[in-house]
């Protein structure tokens, strides 16, 4: 497995690297995740490094996700801190964001140790997945929607506005903080309770080191983003029209 090389310390020059903070974020999926939160990366004063979970293996034409589970997020931040020493003083901090769904409770609570060790490393889990704090990007109770199980939350997410697209949701990060963290019965327990999400405190934390305005030009260049790529999806499409055209 490869890890990136820390961003900010290779692309900056060294007498500006205080002046920027690593955000390390090791998740359980290769979606979801790495896609809402690689876009803050290169945004004034935040690196984002994401800590990819294991490449997906094709068995019998079954395509099988491994290293997904907080044991292996664990190996994985492990070997990351130990080959890249975060600094504390200049902002540095380690993230494992996962999510209850099936996992053996012994497994997070080893995680939990870990990252209990320094204060720079938090853990954030969603109960009982990361479709949680998406749905608090639009809603702010959850409670009436009759979700029970991860499957539950996918599809009650599916069902609202046309579905989730980071591009779309990450403007709404403000509102998810808002209502995920009044949701949060148990602010100081690592471990959130059905229905609720810890992932309101890595978002926070992002935007107190961009700021107001900050969040607000990031915000601005999600809308020209989604512009430029509804051009292109035009084009395409009015491409694939003339050819049919031009083939009868």
């Amino acid at each position: 497995m490869g890890f990136k090389e820390r961003g900010y310390t290779r692309d900056v020059p060294q007498e500006k690297v205080r002046d920027y903070s690593l955000f390390a974020i090791a998740c359980e999926g290769s979606e979801r995740e790495p896609e809402y939160f690689k876009p803050f990366d290169g945004i004034d004063r935040i690196k984002v490094d994401i800590i990819e979970p294991e490449i997906e293996e094709e068995d019998g034409g079954q395509t099988t996700r491994t290293g997904s589970s907080p044991s292996h997020v664990l190996k994985r931040v492990k070997e990351y801190v130990d080959k890249y020493q975060l600094c504390a003083e200049s902002g540095d901090s380690l993230w494992c964001v996962i999510d209850v769904d099936r996992w053996p409770q012994e497994q997070i609570e080893d995680l939990n140790a870990f990252c209990a060790q320094r204060e720079n490393r938090q853990l954030v889990i969603s109960n009982p997945c990361i479709e949680i704090w998406l749905l608090y990007h639009k809603l702010a109770d959850l409670r009436i929607l009759g979700i029970e199980t991860a499957q539950d939350a996918k599809r009650v997410l599916s069902e609202i506005d046309g579905g989730y697209y980071y591009i779309k949701f990450l403007p709404l990060m403000l509102d998810a903080i808002k209502n995920a963290s009044t949701a949060d019965k148990t602010p100081d327990n690592y471990m959130p309770k059905l229905l609720e999400t810890k992932v309101y405190k890595l978002g926070d934390a992002l935007y107190k080191r961009m700021g107001k305005v900050r969040f607000e030009q990031f915000v601005v260049s999600l809308q020209k983003m989604e512009q430029d790529i509804s051009r292109r999806r035009t084009r395409r499409q009015r491409s694939g029209h003339d050819t049919e055209r031009s083939g009868k």
